[in-house]
């Protein structure tokens, strides 16, 4: 089978059934403004991507597998989206210092087109990446401030703008693959009558092992 006939598998067993679909689950609606482009291109493409895999692992994975296994998998995604956070609050102080030393401040930037979206979270993990794409959105200010002061030259902004998008459209992406494929173990485990144990042991491993994937 080829690679995209396994990823698109992978996707169609992460799909809540019918029966899960029609049961009645908790969410609120939060409503963000996101002001630059990019970080509203990375809620359209990443955020309802993300939301329902991980919306699987808190809640299907815990009905067809177990709780232990679902936390287990939880774990790594947990893993994966704290250290996203900490990289772009890294790149952050970076750009901090240097509008210091240039002696710029981040004030009076203002965007064209800002836009509210609501985000319909239905999960705790669900915050956390909508707290990522705004943590973005003000990643992408400093540097809209700084290439506009002539600090950054124009090359270094804009493939800063695509690295930082790309990376956090494909954790969405990532997230996406560990959900779909630990579904497919637990899935292939219960109806193999596996125990459940073992049942833990192998989603954890599949799930440790998913590359990064990127989303389009």
């Amino acid at each position: 089978m080829a690679a995209k006939e396994v990823a698109t598998t992978a996707v169609l067993k992460e799909v809540p059934t019918a029966s899960d679909r029609s049961k009645s689950h908790p969410y609120f609606t939060q409503k963000v403004r996101l002001h630059s482009f990019h970080a509203q291109q990375v809620f359209d493409r990443g955020f309802d991507l993300c939301t329902t895999a991980i919306f699987s692992l808190s809640v299907v994975l815990r009905i067809i597998g177990t709780d232990d296994q679902a936390r287990d998998v939880e774990g790594i995604v947990d893993e994966r989206l704290s250290a996203m956070f900490e990289e772009i609050r890294g790149e952050v102080a970076r750009l901090d210092k240097l509008a210091e030393s240039n002696g710029i401040e981040f004030s009076g930037i203002d965007y064209s087109h800002p836009k509210e979206v609501e985000a319909k979270i239905t999960s705790p993990r669900a915050v956390r990446y909508i707290g990522l794409i705004r943590e973005f959105d003000s990643l992408v200010a400093k540097l809209d401030t700084l290439w506009l002061s002539g600090v950054i030259p124009d090359g270094i902004y804009s493939r800063s703008i695509y690295d930082w998008k790309r990376r956090i459209l494909r954790l969405a992406g990532t997230i996406r693959s560990i959900s779909g494929r630990a579904m497919t173990a637990a899935r292939r485990k219960e109806s193999q009558g596996k125990d459940k144990a073992e049942v833990v042991a192998i989603t954890h491993e599949t799930a440790a092992s998913v590359p990064e994937q990127v989303v389009a």
